[in-house]
């Protein structure tokens, strides 16, 4: 018997950070994009919740004016209350943490990454299927994101349009059916 001439073929099929990242069918890497992308978002939500926070932090308004919102709270400043404001922090608060944090880390994130090992499959049943899922779910982050700075149901003190729409996370009517601008249309999708 002739020996066979041993050859490892490991570096051939090293797909670049791109490759490996953006265009992956890889149930593992598509399943940390989900937590990587999830946990994001979830930074972006609790910044919310820590600008709700400090505004319960003493009595009064200090941050959301409807002269504007501060970030410094300033006594001497006029603060009238923005309710709007706050209905905005609550609903966005709410929807990117339900929608966009717990589900897609739960079930896009674990799932993807844990059922094919539990089930002893090699990867999940449409690869490219997964991928498209995961980029669909970017796109809606984002316009739900984007929502937050379109024109939205509140005013001002100068009268200008505040963005945001501010109608509880659930997004049901009759709230949703009042809300001026189209920041309620880019939360919907």
């Amino acid at each position: 018997m002739a020996d066979a001439a041993v050859h490892g073929h490991g570096e051939h099929d090293r797909p670049g950070f791109f490759t490996r990242w953006f265009m992956s069918t890889n149930h593992k890497d598509i399943g940390i994009l989900y937590l990587f992308t999830a946990a994001v978002v979830g930074l972006i939500s609790v910044i919310f919740t820590v600008y709700m926070r400090m505004e319960l932090m003493e009595p009064g308004v200090q941050y959301m004016c409807l002269e504007g919102a501060r970030f410094i709270a300033d006594p001497a400043a006029e603060c009238t209350p923005n309710g709007h404001l706050w209905n905005v922090m609550i609903t966005y608060h709410g929807v990117l943490m339900m929608f966009f944090v717990v589900i897609p880390a739960l079930f896009g994130g674990f799932g993807n990454y844990f059922m094919p090992l539990h089930i002893g499959a090699p990867d999940m049943a449409f690869p490219r299927m997964n991928n498209l899922s995961y980029w669909l779910y970017v796109a809606g982050t984002s316009l739900a994101v984007a929502s937050l700075f379109a024109p939205g149901g509140g005013t001002w003190a100068d009268g200008s349009v505040a963005g945001g729409s501010g109608v509880g996370w659930v997004l049901y009517p009759p709230l949703s059916t009042t809300e001026g601008g189209y920041s309620m249309d880019l939360a919907i999708f």
